[in-house]
């Protein structure tokens, strides 16, 4: 979430294309993370169920930070559309977090609360 609100500007900074097409290059490095944290949260899932889910949690961190760095030195679009792609292939926490949540509250009636504060 932190690149919403400079990724145009990292976009216009790079140059990629027409200046008038900066706001979906922006969109397409804004979305490649989601994208590729959805192609992976579900091998992420089964990885916390094996090896449990602070490694993973702890993991999916490292990840974020590895790709933060990746895209604050990039030097161009594509660099930083891959730094994106990799902190979301190896950011598998929303799934991770939600399925903790579950797990720690026992009582049902306390679940949406859980829930709503959990972002």
């Amino acid at each position: 979430m932190s690149i919403f609100p400079f990724a145009y500007q990292l976009v216009q900074h790079f140059q990629t294309g027409h200046p008038v097409d900066a706001a979906f290059y922006a969109g397409v490095l804004i979305a490649s993370f989601a994208f590729a944290e959805a192609l992976t949260s579900w091998a992420w899932g089964l990885a916390s169920d094996k090896w449990g889910r602070k490694p993973v949690l702890l993991l999916g961190c490292c990840g974020s930070i590895m790709s933060l760095l990746v895209v604050g030195f990039s030097s161009s679009f594509w660099m930083a559309l891959i730094g994106r792609s990799i902190g979301g292939l190896l950011n598998g926490n929303q799934g991770v977090i939600q399925t903790m949540v579950s797990e720690l509250v026992t009582n049902p009636e306390h679940e949406p609360k859980a829930y709503a504060i959990m972002p």
